[in-house]
């Protein structure tokens, strides 16, 4: 697990600087803060770091630029916002739960890596406090003073929580992210209620804390010090009581409360010392504890010497060694500190790592904390694979050459299992049922295709919707579902691609010359002149009816994250991808029937498919689609796999 965003040592003063500079200039989006949003800017030159990894010791075959390009295809973005009376704005970011209310929030990366595999990154943004991360960011921070601001706005942005892994257990990553959000926010809210003085007349006042109060709150100018930042306490903010909800209309007492390790006071020698004795002021104050400093390693060298780690995948190859055995030691010295601490969201991320892949058909069950839902994930059961209308059974391959073809046709069976409710939910509630098919002829004639959308969570299970469309067949080139704005390039190399991107610059048409171009933002669907699918209007009848429910549905997707789906959508999707399968599996039933077997001098036989014979078997409609489908390399790899079975035969 990565997280990445600008760093809590930021300057604070130079970006809100540089963003009400640029703000005055008219560039960027104002938002005003009392109509319940906040100012925003995008600062293109901003550079995001890596803050966190899990395991640290774990070499990722991503580089360092490329995960941030991924992570923020964008770039990063800074907020202001004002500090209100009632700091209500700045409660919905820190014990907000934003991340389960949009479906632009969450999305996934897919790359592939040097061994061929996929590798997915699938992350979360969090809107956070520039100078207050959360827990998990603080516990290896570097515990250096903050200055104080007398500003009347507190700078936010967005940092990415992202899990890399090779395994495409997409609710399961996404589950455990959560899992860890709501374990930051049970902390705040614990930390605010337990500093309550619940017998205090006025039933909003701060914790005592002696002769530090006094320290921290001047009656005579009423303003409340925060390690971060400075909230303007008036007089009349001290009348008032708490709501009933503590999500509503938090006082400025109440959030100096809930930044109880955020106080400061003057030391003796008149710098910022942090009030809780168990938040360090600096590295030489207080060394941190053995236990963490593999994950501090990584802090403090340049981008460019950084190795990021990933988490949780190939545990089914990684042989056992002596550093494997270190890092071993190291992952579970780093367990007992967090479970000795208390540190949940830690805690969580050492015990995801140390799960087994479970079995293909078996359910894993993941409960690391005893006062958070336990996470249950079933993986598909697939062991059979059918092929040309025969099954194949991995306990029936003779070679290990056989076997690595099997195991990696199961895979690519998998990703698409795993990918067929949610992204084929999201592609028929964004695009008409006409766009729809267009993206499903494009994809079978290998076009350049590029989708545009401006959130990230539709705009990801768009491209990768692709993947259980064409099943029983392959993508064979270029796809990434979410392109950044530093490798546009990519829309230059002659080959064909289905990729996606946020806006439609012109940088981006000046690109595209022969691409099909699906707009979801309009839902529509600019194409060159491709033929028609055979059957086409019969295929369109068949799948009316699910996409018309999917559509339905869709609404009600817009206000969560795109991987979690309703029943009806969960029917509806498996009963469109049924139509397809069956479409493409009755376009080459008689394959077979257009085959030839020649016997070789060793014995082996060579099957090879007369293409000629196959075309002329379709009606005349159909044969200018058939004429291309054939000699794109998705056909060819499909059909030389399926033929090297019945040579078997």
């Amino acid at each position: 697990m990565v997280v990445l965003g600008l760093p809590p040592n930021s300057d604070v003063q130079a970006l809100q600087n540089l963003y009400f500079a640029r703000k005055f200039e008219g560039a960027g989006r104002f938002r005003n803060a009392l109509g319940g949003q906040h100012q925003s800017r995008v600062e293109p030159n901003l550079e995001p770091q890596v803050l966190f990894v899990y395991p640290p010791e774990k070499q990722l075959p991503l580089k360092y630029k490329d995960l941030l390009s991924f992570c923020f295809p964008a770039g990063v973005e800074v907020n202001a916002v004002e500090k209100t009376p009632s700091m209500s704005e700045l409660n919905e970011i820190l014990l907000g739960q934003e991340h389960l209310k949009q479906s632009d929030l969450s999305f996934v990366f897919r790359l592939q890596v040097a061994d061929a595999s996929s590798l997915y990154g699938c992350c979360v943004l969090v809107e956070e406090m520039i100078q207050k991360p959360s827990e998990l960011i603080s516990t290896i921070s570097d515990g250096q003073p903050i200055r104080s601001s007398l500003s009347r706005h507190i700078l936010t942005t967005r940092r990415c929580y992202c899990i890399l892994s090779r395994l495409p257990f997409f609710e399961l990553h996404f589950g455990v992210l959560n899992s860890l959000f709501t374990e930051e926010r049970l902390e705040r809210l614990t930390k605010q209620i337990s500093n309550m003085d619940f017998d205090s007349p006025l039933g909003c006042d701060m914790v005592e804390t002696s002769e530090e109060k006094t320290d921290i709150l001047s009656p005579e100018n009423g303003v409340v010090k925060l390690q971060n930042e400075t909230v303007e306490a008036t007089q009349s903010s001290t009348t008032g009581c708490i709501s009933d909800s503590v999500t509503d209309n938090m006082s400025q007492f109440e959030l100096q409360n809930l930044y109880r390790s955020s106080y400061s006071k003057k030391g003796t020698n008149g710098n910022v010392v942090p009030l809780d004795p168990e938040l360090p002021s600096s590295k030489e104050d207080s060394p941190s504890p053995n236990a963490l400093l593999p994950l501090r390693s990584f802090q403090g060298s340049s981008s460019e010497d950084r190795h990021c780690r990933s988490d949780f995948d190939d545990a089914e190859t990684q042989e056992a060694s002596s550093s494997g055995r270190d890092m071993f030691s190291e992952q579970s010295d780093i367990l007992e500190w967090a479970k000795a601490n208390n540190h949940g969201s830690l805690q969580i991320i050492c015990e995801y790592y140390q799960l087994c892949c479970p079995k293909r058909g078996s359910t894993i069950k993941f409960h690391p904390l005893d006062h958070l839902h336990p996470l249950e994930y079933h993986r598909p059961d697939e062991t059979v694979l059918r092929v040309g209308g025969s099954t194949v059974d991995l306990r029936s391959c003779n070679t290990s050459l056989e076997l690595a073809e099997v195991h990696s046709a199961l895979m690519v069976e998998e990703e698409a299992a795993a990918l067929s409710v949610w992204a084929i939910a999201c592609l028929c509630g964004s695009l008409r049922l006409e766009h729809v098919l267009t993206l499903f002829a494009g994809a079978l004639l290998e076009k350049q295709i590029l989708v545009v959308c401006s959130n990230l969570g539709i705009l990801s299970a768009l491209v990768l919707s692709i993947i259980p469309l064409i099943r029983p067949y392959q993508w064979q080139s270029l796809l990434m579902p979410v392109l950044p704005n530093d490798m546009l390039d990519f829309l230059d190399a002659p080959v064909p691609y289905i990729v996606g991107v946020r806006n439609k610059t012109t940088d981006v048409q000046a690109k595209l010359t022969n691409a099909i171009l699906v707009d979801a933002n309009r839902n529509q669907v600019k194409t060159p002149t491709i033929p028609q699918l055979p059957q086409h209007k019969e295929l369109y009848s068949s799948l009316s009816p699910y996409h018309a429910k999917l559509v339905g549905e869709s609404y009600l997707g817009k206000k969560r994250p795109v991987y979690e789906c309703t029943d009806v959508q969960v029917e509806a999707a498996k009963g469109f991808l049924g139509v397809l399968r069956s479409y493409l599996d009755n376009l080459c039933s008689n394959i077979r029937s257009h085959t030839i077997t020649n016997v070789q001098s060793n014995d082996d036989k060579v099957s090879l498919l007369l293409k000629e014979s196959f075309i002329e078997s379709f009606p005349s409609r159909d044969r200018p689609f058939m004429k291309l489908f054939v000699d794109t390399q998705l056909f060819s790899v499909h059909t030389d796999f399926v033929l090297s079975f019945f040579q078997k035969e």
